[in-house]
């Protein structure tokens, strides 16, 4: 291929009331990976020579392999990420019949020379259902160096992912995606295990806020003893989100050292532990609420709620003879962003270290295998 002088590329999309809204845009069909190269770096010369000699910041690749049929809902959920979006996107759709390799490249510049500038960087490839196996050495070029870079297949193509591992420090998928949950913990737990990739779980961050919440109730003192003392936890989830169940157990088993042995869970001392799942339609992926007791009779919980979570208290006092009991409640406030405000928390957990997520879901995997 011949590739075309830089000021043929495509120019900048016209300036409409202020804002200023580059797109320049290159694509060819029947392309190899050797090309698409090429044409990024005249691509980022034309417009480095525009913005005279200043280059973006970058710090995430992410990689999507996804079925051409449904690219549109993927798209989306990426677009609502808003500034969270990664550096440089490669979209690599699958299609069934298809032979030749096609490739599109947009690179954009949103609001240049404003503080609030922002530049992203697509690259969409239409391959064939044989080119999964080789991925690696077609996407290998494109992907940026000396950054990061996370896979997504949210439609399975985990021979796409196998390809990819050479290339990806992190994989990014959603437990609650599989045929049961077992499987879904289970796949997991194989790309740690078989590929050492990381692992950014959205069934996980889900549950985020619910783990902060529930950390910072027992952060004071006077309550920290309760957590080596808990009798009872049930977890109330969406039905079709009970790896987001799962893995909240399982978090609290590592860090309290429960051990799951003969159909039953026990605590540091030896005591058992009740645990409980039960689902709850609340319309949103994830948890629906979590209450946790005390052998001392002493209740703490959480419900999904309008604007945050309610939290609720159950203290119990022994008197001469008698037992008093006192309840209270109250908001945290803390609304959720939905999916996008998960999806992006995704993008941004690639950067930073693992959060707990390994030992959830290796305890995790254990209390049901004694379920």
């Amino acid at each position: 291929m011949t590739l075309p002088p830089a000021d043929a590329l495509g120019p900048p999309a016209p300036r409409t009331h202020g804002t200023a809204v580059e797109h320049t845009v290159w694509q060819q069909d029947d392309v190899d990976p050797g090309a698409v190269e090429q044409a990024m770096i005249a691509l980022e010369r034309e417009r480095s020579q525009r913005r005279r000699g200043v280059l973006p910041a970058r710090a995430l690749n992410l990689v999507v392999v996804v079925d051409a049929d449904y690219t549109g809902e993927i798209v989306r959920r990426l677009d609502a990420v808003g500034r969270n979006a990664p550096s440089r996107t490669v979209l690599v759709r699958v299609h069934g019949h298809r032979r030749g390799l096609s490739a599109r490249v947009t690179l954009s510049t949103i609001h240049e020379g404003t503080p609030d500038e922002a530049s992203s960087e697509l690259v969409t490839l239409d391959v064939a259902q044989r080119h999964l196996t080789r991925l690696d050495s077609i996407v290998d070029p494109i992907v940026l160096t000396d950054v990061p870079t996370l896979l997504w297949a949210p439609h399975g193509h985990v021979d796409a992912l196998e390809s990819l591992g050479t290339l990806g420090q992190t994989v990014l998928l959603d437990t609650a995606d599989a045929a049961d949950y077992t499987a879904g913990l289970d796949a997991a737990q194989g790309l740690i295990d078989d590929h050492g990739l990381s692992i950014v779980d959205l069934s996980w961050l889900r549950a985020t806020p619910w783990r902060l919440r529930l950390a910072s109730h027992y952060e004071p003192p006077a309550r920290r003893g309760e957590l080596w003392s808990i009798a009872d936890v049930q977890i109330r989830h969406q039905p079709g989100s009970e790896t987001a169940a799962w893995l909240f157990l399982g978090w609290l088993a590592d860090r309290l050292g429960w051990t799951p042995e003969h159909g039953r869970t026990r605590d540091a001392s030896g005591a058992e532990v009740g645990l409980r799942l039960s689902p709850v339609d609340v319309g949103v992926q994830g948890l629906a609420g979590a209450t946790v007791t005390s052998r001392a009779g002493a209740v703490f919980s959480l419900d999904r709620n309008r604007g945050g979570l309610r939290a609720g208290r159950t203290d119990v006092y022994a008197a001469v003879g008698e037992h008093t009991s006192t309840e209270r409640h109250w908001t945290v406030l803390g609304a959720s962003r939905g999916e996008a405000g998960v999806l992006g928390r995704a993008l941004r957990r690639t950067l930073v270290p693992d959060d707990g997520y390994i030992g959830a879901l290796a305890t995790a995997r254990r209390l049901l295998s004694c379920t």
